[in-house]
Order: C-alpha cells, then sequence, then structure tokens
C-alpha cells in the first residue's frame, strides 16, 4: 500500500465560481424566453357585480370595453373590423392563449358578446371578468 506524502506548505484551494454563474444565467435567459407575458387591455373599466368567481388562471390575452363600447387591446383602442385579426395574432403567438374580457358595467352588452364570439371562433378559451 502506497503512502501519501503530506506536503508541508500546501497550496491554497479556491473554487471556482464561473460555471456555475454561467449556468445561472442560462437558465435565468432560458425562463425569460419562455414566460408568458400578461397583456393589459389597456383602459380601466367598471366591472359589474357578481358572486361567483369565474376564473382562477391567469389569462394571457385580456381585451378592454369601455364605457363607451371602444375594444381595447394591448392598451390601443381596436376598431371591431380588427378586432379577430388582432385576437389571431395573438393566439399565433401563444396558441395555449386564455382570454378575459374586461367589461364595463355601462358597456354596450352585445359588443362584449361579439368579442366572447371571436374568441369561440378562434377556439381561444374566454372568461368574461367580473366585480367580486
Amino acid at each position: 500500500m502506497a503512502r501519501r506524502r503530506l506536503d508541508p506548505n500546501p497550496e491554497e484551494v479556491e473554487m471556482d465560481m464561473t460555471p456555475m454563474l454561467d449556468v445561472v444565467f442560462i437558465l435565468l435567459i432560458f425562463f425569460i424566453v419562455t414566460a408568458v407575458f400578461v397583456k393589459e387591455p389597456g383602459v380601466d373599466v367598471t366591472k359589474p357585480f357578481w358572486t361567483p368567481s369565474l376564473t382562477d388562471t391567469k389569462p394571457s390575452i385580456m381585451v378592454g370595453v369601455s364605457d363607451q363600447s371602444v375594444v381595447w387591446i394591448n392598451k390601443n383602442p381596436v376598431p371591431m373590423s380588427a378586432v379577430k385579426a388582432e385576437l389571431a395574432l395573438m393566439k399565433a403567438e401563444n396558441p395555449k392563449a386564455i382570454g378575459t374580457i374586461r367589461g364595463d358595467k355601462k358597456a354596450n352588452i352585445g359588443v362584449i358578446l361579439d368579442v366572447q364570439d371571436m374568441f369561440i371562433e378562434l377556439e381561444i378559451k374566454v372568461n368574461i371578468s367580473v366585480e367580486n
């Protein structure tokens, strides 16, 4: 059996943290790139009162309908003729998107239902946000 020699002047051992930092930054970049971002509608609405909570999930497509029945997507007013195309683009970005319509209680219910129909035609799960 061989015996180890004890070095009378051992060198100090330093731990190199560079590989660990590289891995952490790569993971950080991965999570940022793969994250789903919630897009706000861009208009503050007064929601109608409703007792049960309709949704517990975080929506990825937010559409707002103001009290003057103007549709808002990504903080920009969108004409009704362009809403379906805008929703189709957002679904192309995120095929598993879940939508939420925030309608003001003074908004025309027909506009809200038209937007809901557009979500359904594009096969996007949709909820209507109400005040609890």
